[in-house]
């Protein structure tokens, strides 16, 4: 159990990239952080013990292990108080030739399974702090619509209207929101000079550019107890 009066987060993918640096940015606020990893064990548990956390193995692809996932994170932290749905999947899925299993898995993993956790984990987020959050971490450039990454996305797109729609579906008790990262870091094998192209294009236009402003979005919405209660429009932060 966390020591008393301390808030616990959940950082889906949290073992690498910006999933890292929110993991840290959430300990170092006071959290006790449970950082969920798939294939990344070894970064995963070496994270967690530098930041006093936990580190849990999850696979979003597989909905059918919500529940007891749900279960042993009841029996162990007692509560919920933040949960950052940060893991998602990248793959090249060029739209002529993407096969139905493929288009299926991005999906599986960037919608589908956030909405299924986000539903097992419910139960345990009105036990928190009276003000829990779910935030979801989506795309400010989802809508360019890259012919090579069609699924990832409309995957990404359809994240503030999932979010908007949990709003009316869920107790007011449990605040609900989307930061939307600009073009961050890179995908893995992406070449070096088209990505720094890219961010030239978009500089100045749309997006949290770097995992720390990532980071503070994050903080600002855990720290945002009315956030349910009012509009923040700022581009490419809380929406």
């Amino acid at each position: 159990m966390p020591a008393a009066g301390r808030k616990v987060a959940l950082v889906t993918g949290g073992s690498r990239r910006i999933g890292a640096t929110i993991s840290r940015a959430l300990a170092k606020a006071g959290y006790e952080v449970v950082l969920t990893y798939r294939a990344s064990a070894v970064e995963g548990k070496a994270l967690a013990a530098r930041i006093g956390g936990a580190a849990v193995p999850l696979d979003l692809s597989r909905p059918s292990t919500f529940g007891r996932f749900a279960d042993r994170l009841g029996r162990k932290f007692g509560r919920l108080d933040l949960l950052v749905h940060n893991a998602a999947v990248f793959p090249r899925t060029p739209a002529g030739e993407v096969p139905p299993a493929a288009w299926d898995a991005v999906f599986a993993v960037n919608l589908r399974g956030p909405f299924l956790l986000t539903r097992a984990l419910l139960p345990l987020l009105r036990k928190g702090s009276g003000d829990a959050g779910v935030l979801f971490l989506g795309d400010a450039n989802a809508f360019e619509l890259w012919p090579g990454y069609l699924p990832y996305c409309l995957s990404k797109l359809a994240l503030p209207h999932l979010a908007a729609g949990l709003r009316k579906a869920f107790p007011p008790d449990v605040r609900i929101g989307v930061v939307r990262p600009g073009l961050v870091l890179p995908p893995a094998g992406f070449p070096a000079k088209r990505w720094e192209r890219l961010r030239a294009e978009v500089a100045g236009r749309r997006g949290i550019r770097t995992p720390e402003g990532v980071a503070r979005a994050v903080l600002h919405f855990a720290r945002a107890a009315n956030y349910n209660r009012r509009t923040d429009h700022r581009q490419g932060g809380v929406l």
